[in-house]
């Protein structure tokens, strides 16, 4: 029996369950199985059902000047301040993140559905339908910062239009995702963005900020569009593995100047039991917590098949994940490491990886952010002088490129396996920003290599999504590993997060035990007595 617990312990009577075999591993902390199963994509048994709309067909539900709040044009002015910024943000970086949107803030309290900014409709069964609108002329597509979000048994579900599509996020409940009231919707096609809340009580609402997304990244072919040399993932299949594809995300994410995409790989880890999604992309794109909230990662955006550019799916409707928590950060190799928010959509991978060096032979990217590509490449001899190279790793480009957006993404070994996470590009004797198709063999691309990367997240990438307490274990140091764990259940809540499994050795713990985060706590060959008398 698993017991998920939120709670202070006077009891805890917990049943014992069948170990099982850790992976092999070999002593340089390569995975040999990483992949025991991994099921294909597939777009009908993974479809979810869209939430139910009830305002669709409804004139009286959003009214001009009543429950609909326009924001002004924006201006030339207004964009290329964006770029400044976003110039300034990632100064020395090429070609570094894509700034794809404008972050629009609102007064405290400007937008609030309980400040008398809504409307309120009835429907033909006597529901109560609380409607919000917001409009941000000219944008390709919005997201919605919500906060003070509170609604009770209610139901609410934020939705746009295309000229032959409606687009819904949600459903969302009481307080919202992880039930904190505040949190980012996924994206929306166009410039309208409409909330409507189904249910007896007065919810509480506020729209603090959207970003306006004034590129068209979802159309696959980048603003400014890409350069023509680019390799589709889809026609290299026999170099490039399956796994690194499909673990492979295109990411947006916000802070208060604008939007930006990177790019970003899910990682396996030590534990077999369990699918934590491990992420790891570059720290120059996000590395706080805050913008880890704003983040956005769609999966899946590729051709069918090689070439086949005509039928990318629609980006709008592809599978997502919000949100996630930062764990690493580590400036030497620019690597940023973070837990992504569940549930995954089905049919991900998750990479292996490998702390040798130097050992890529490609990379997969969102370049621009448009639809995922690969660069063929192999090891420099030689390489920029200003890249340590104990942390970086230079390759030269043999097919391909990359661009703007491409930042995070990783490069992988001929067996799939990860070796770095991309910081950008350099040359010795070309202007980085004078990339083109006919001189990319003047530019070396640098990773951040996975070696450095693992001397910091190596322990979370050991215990994957598994924690054990043992008071008679022998060893020195408590790390929480199965072979070295904490001798205290007090020691392993204080190096916990919330969502793991703790493995206690059978026995009795007479202390009482506060829980201040929601784990599941499971015995280890026997029963296990939480808070009785010794």
């Amino acid at each position: 029996m698993k017991t998920n617990l939120l709670l202070t312990a006077a009891l805890l009577i917990v049943t014992s369950f069948a170990m099982a075999e850790a992976p092999e591993v070999e002593p340089d902390g390569v995975i040999n199985e990483a992949f025991p199963e991994i099921m294909p994509f597939d777009p009908v048994a993974d479809a979810v059902e869209p939430p139910t709309i009830v305002t669709l067909d409804r004139n009286d539900a959003f009214i001009e000047g009543l429950n609909v709040f326009e924001l002004p044009m924006l201006t030339v002015d207004d964009i290329a301040e964006a770029d400044r910024l976003a110039d300034e943000k990632f100064a020395g970086i090429t070609p570094g993140p894509l700034r794809v949107g404008v972050t629009r803030a609102f007064e405290p309290g400007e937008v609030a559905i309980h400040r008398g900014g809504a409307n309120v409709i009835q429907t033909t069964d006597g529901q109560s339908v609380t409607t919000l609108a917001i409009r941000s002329p000219g944008a390709y597509g919005m997201r919605l910062h919500i906060t003070d979000f509170d609604i009770g048994d209610g139901t609410a579900v934020v939705y746009s239009l295309t000229a032959t599509d409606v687009v819904a996020r949600g459903p969302y409940t009481s307080k919202g995702p992880k039930q904190r009231g505040d949190f980012w919707t996924a994206s929306l096609p166009g410039e309208d963005a409409y909330i409507e809340i189904v249910g007896a009580e007065a919810p509480r609402l506020e729209v603090k900020e959207i970003v306006h997304f004034d590129h068209d990244f979802g159309d696959g072919r980048g603003s400014p569009p890409l350069l023509g040399c680019h390799e589709d993932v889809m026609c290299h299949l026999g170099l490039v593995d399956w796994i690194p594809v499909i673990a492979t995300g295109q990411m947006n994410f916000s802070d208060a100047d604008g939007s930006y995409v990177c790019t970003g790989t899910l990682l396996t880890d030590l534990d077999p039991e369990t699918d934590v999604p491990w992420f790891i992309t570059a720290k120059h794109c996000l590395d706080t917590q805050a913008m880890v909230d704003t983040l956005e990662v769609v999966w899946f955006y590729q051709t069918p098949v090689c070439d086949d550019e005509a039928n990318v799916p629609n980006w709008w409707s592809l599978p997502r994940t919000i949100g996630g928590l930062h764990v690493r950060r580590y400036g030497e190799n620019d690597m940023e490491f973070m837990r992504l928010s569940t549930p995954l959509p089905g049919g991900l991978g998750f990479a292996g990886w490998t702390e040798a060096t130097s050992t890529g032979t490609y990379g997969v990217h969102h370049p621009k952010g448009s639809w995922k590509r690969m660069v063929d490449v192999s090891s420099a001899t030689i390489g920029c002088g200003s890249f340590d190279p104990t942390d970086y790793d230079s390759y030269d480009r043999d097919n391909g490129l990359t661009q703007k957006g491409s930042s995070g993404s990783g490069v992988f070994n001929s067996s799939g396996q990860l070796s770095g996470q991309l910081y950008g590009v350099c040359s010795l004797t070309t202007d980085p920003d004078d990339l083109n198709c006919s001189n990319i063999d003047n530019f070396w691309n640098m990773y951040g290599e996975f070696d450095t990367s693992h001397d910091e997240i190596g322990w979370w990438l050991g215990l994957g999504g598994t924690m054990y307490v043992d008071p008679a274990s022998g060893c020195m140091f408590e790390i929480g590993s199965e072979d070295c764990p904490f001798k205290t259940i007090e020691n392993a809540l204080a190096a916990a997060w919330p969502d793991l499994r703790i493995k206690i050795a059978a026995g009795d713990y007479p202390n009482l035990i506060t829980f201040d985060q929601e784990v599941t706590l499971m015995a280890n060959g026997g029963t296990v007595t939480i808070g009785a008398s010794p």
